[in-house]
């Protein structure tokens, strides 16, 4: 899943079965998504990979860096009612 938040791109999920992992699968589907966020005007594509995750590996293979970023969050009590 991607999307266009106005000038950047991002890649929300992108995920292969495991054991159809080194196919390409995941190259394919990220050169897709690179494709799909330019022809809708991202000219920077970014995506969020929790630390230790060795999935970075992947991404840093296809060009993707650590970015300078903060990352703020917090937790919503659920609603009454």
């Amino acid at each position: 899943m991607a999307g266009v938040d106005g000038h950047r791109g991002w890649v929300y999920y992108l995920g292969v079965q495991p054991g159809e992992q080194g196919r390409g699968l995941g190259s394919a589907l990220l050169r897709a998504a690179e494709a799909w966020l330019g022809a809708h005007g991202a000219r920077k594509v970014q995506l969020m990979v929790r630390t230790g995750n060795p999935v970075s590996g992947f991404y840093a293979g296809h060009g993707y860096a650590v970015q300078d970023c903060l990352v703020l969050g917090r937790w919503l009590e659920p609603a009454a009612g």
